[in-house]
């Protein structure tokens, strides 16, 4: 991207509206102003302005222009808010791409400028991709958390935390093993303790901030009549899919987005699996087993009163070989005995007794789904700045993780302890090996 030229882009959603914005940014922005206002606006105030093609009125609008550095890019900005629809705002983005060095913006090219202009952290621009698409309240006011710059106050509070640490660890080394006092280490010893809670919490909130941002597939699958329509429609709380007592009524793949605590999840239930000469059954028992691959996590439904036979077995051997992230669900407890019931679930085996009929358990369910997400979140494949972030946090718990604080091991910890905030401060871009030899001597009285 060349960041001399002057971007152009609507703001707005493209379609028809009552009010579309057209933002600009660059060293043309001036020129832009002449062109089409013919006058100098003052910095950040609204002017309502005719925007002229030589001598022709195009729209009346309300421009507002940033001067540089207090935009949101650190370069000049204008912005113009135009009568909406289609036609106007192209009309008058195709009259500023005449100006000299402008041209349409990339996607993200602002919020780049923005971080390149030292505007935003990377952490602050991958927020605010997530609060643009997140999908329930939960993600937004968690994507809002992270732009306020919450975890950087963490993160700082770590990097005290350990810096501290060093210090105390750095002074007790200039004393010989005999004259060291054993409250020394336990302070240290404690000291680190706390420390290594807080990094954990870290890379917990990361974690968790993903299922927020990121849409979860859930895919349903069993034999038919074994309730698996009826649990997609409880979870969405939508009559998502039919129940009938026919078996084989779901052809296909049915897909819904539902809100589960606060993460946005793509539930997904798919035809019965059974050995069949019905064509179309067979072919979606086939896109049953591909879902299965390509979801996050697999619920398998059985009927408790059939219980799991050889071909249930088959089919969650296949499963579990294309994805290991499978809940076992027993469901219809409703109709069978007590005795029955109990004997089931004393047999060791890892699976969760559900009634969707009588909604029985079926929080446990929701906890359970949620739980098992974490899981395949956390092994799977994180965005650019999490990948950094999560990278180093956990290179940091590792390196303090094992420390055995002691007289004998003193310049081990030390050691162990400038590798944690080394990471720590890779995160935070503040890498800075003297601020110890600072701390140490702060200590010392003044004129010594």
């Amino acid at each position: 991207m060349n960041n001399k030229d002057t971007i152009v882009s609507i703001a707005t959603p493209m379609g028809t509206g009552a009010i579309s914005v057209i933002r600009c940014s660059g060293d043309a922005v001036r020129d832009i102003i002449n062109e089409f206002f013919k006058k100098n606006l003052s910095p950040r105030k609204s002017h309502y302005l005719n925007f002229m093609k030589d001598e022709q009125i195009l729209d009346d609008v309300i421009a507002i222009y940033y001067e540089a550095p207090k935009s949101y890019t650190g370069e000049d900005m204008l912005e113009i808010m135009c009568h909406g629809g289609p036609v106007m705002y192209q009309l008058i983005i195709d009259e500023v791409l005449k100006v000299e060095t402008c041209r349409l913006a990339q996607a993200g090219e602002f919020s780049e400028r923005s971080f390149l202009n030292n505007k935003m952290s990377l952490q602050k621009a991958e927020s605010v991709c997530a609060l643009i698409n997140a999908k329930t309240k939960t993600a937004a006011l968690a994507a809002r958390e992270s732009m306020s710059g919450r975890m950087t106050e963490d993160l700082l509070k770590v990097d005290e935390m350990l810096l501290k640490i060093r210090i105390q660890v750095e002074a007790l080394l200039d004393f010989s093993e005999e004259d060291i006092e054993t409250e020394g280490i336990k302070l240290i010893s404690k000291n680190i303790d706390s420390c290594k809670k807080e990094i954990s919490k870290i890379i917990s909130k990361l974690e968790e901030n993903r299922l927020l941002f990121e849409t979860s597939k859930v895919a349903i699958i069993g034999k038919p009549n074994s309730g698996k329509s009826s649990l997609i429609n409880y979870l969405t709380d939508d009559e998502v899919s039919i129940v009938n007592e026919e078996a084989g009524t779901t052809r296909d793949v049915v897909s819904k987005v539902f809100n589960l605590n606060g993460i946005p999840v793509t539930v997904y239930d798919t035809a019965g699996i059974r050995d069949t000469s019905d064509i179309v059954e067979k072919k979606g028992k086939e896109k049953a087993l591909k879902q299965a691959a390509r979801s996050n996590i697999v619920l398998y439904l059985f009927d408790l009163n059939k219980g799991i036979d050889q071909d249930d077995k088959n089919i969650i051997q296949k499963i579990k070989k294309v994805n290991p992230n499978i809940l076992l669900v027993a469901n219809k407890i409703d109709l069978v005995n007590e005795d029955f019931l109990e004997a089931s679930t004393k047999k060791g085996e890892d699976i969760l007794f559900v009634s969707m009929k009588d909604k029985i358990n079926t929080l446990g369910l929701k906890d359970s789904i949620v739980d098992l997400l974490k899981i395949s979140v956390r092994n799977s494949s994180p965005g650019l700045y999490n990948i950094k972030n999560l990278k180093y946090l956990n290179k940091a718990h590792l390196d303090i993780n094992d420390i055995e604080c002691s007289i004998e091991e003193l310049e081990l910890t030390a050691e162990k302890l400038k590798a944690a905030q080394k990471n720590i401060s890779k995160v935070l871009d503040n890498e800075d090996d003297e601020r110890v030899l600072s701390g140490i001597f702060s200590n010392f009285c003044i004129g010594k």
